[in-house]
């Protein structure tokens, strides 16, 4: 869904993971932006406990990112900041709670039960919202789903978005 780049946070993700307790899969898509960096990532997966799966699947046509996404509980990308964040609004639309840090305009998503925006100085913060994912029961998954999925309506219904990018490109 994101390069695997340091600009997306890959490697902090990844360290996120540890202390998790359950099973907990985690799926990268996206090219590899920097290798030494993904050398860092594949390090860092090493040290994992076998409870945690991470794959990295390499690039994802755009058009399969919805099915992708739909198969997936959460989207977690922590990026050190986004200037929108598709990715993160087509999640919430598909009733994904996502996982970003403070850095995107995605805000007030854990009030909203659609996720959580956490500054990136607090890791301890994200690795207690990645246990609370994997310990919800359905119900409360299930809120948490339409929660992200009420507010990727709310954004996508809105014709302020869709006027304020037409006005950039009107003469």
């Amino acid at each position: 869904m994101a390069r695997i780049a340091e600009e997306k946070n890959t490697l902090y993700a990844i360290e996120r993971l540890d202390g998790v307790k359950g099973q907990v899969r985690f799926d990268l898509y996206g090219t590899v932006y920097d290798e030494a960096y993904f050398e860092r990532c594949k390090a860092a997966i090493a040290r994992l406990p076998a409870s945690v799966d991470v794959q990295w699947h390499g690039q994802l046509p755009q058009e399969e990112g919805a099915g992708v996404l739909s198969k997936s509980h959460a989207l977690f990308m922590p990026s050190v900041g986004e200037n929108f964040g598709h990715a993160l609004v087509e999640a919430l639309s598909l009733g994904r709670p996502v996982l970003t840090s403070d850095r995107t305009p995605w805000k007030g998503l854990e009030h909203q039960q659609a996720g959580w925006d956490l500054p990136l100085g607090t890791p301890e913060r994200y690795t207690a919202a990645i246990q609370t994912l994997v310990d919800m029961d359905q119900a409360a998954y299930d809120a948490w789903s339409s929660g992200a999925y009420a507010l990727g309506k709310r954004y996508l219904s809105d014709p302020i978005p869709v006027e304020l990018s037409y006005r950039l490109f009107r003469p």
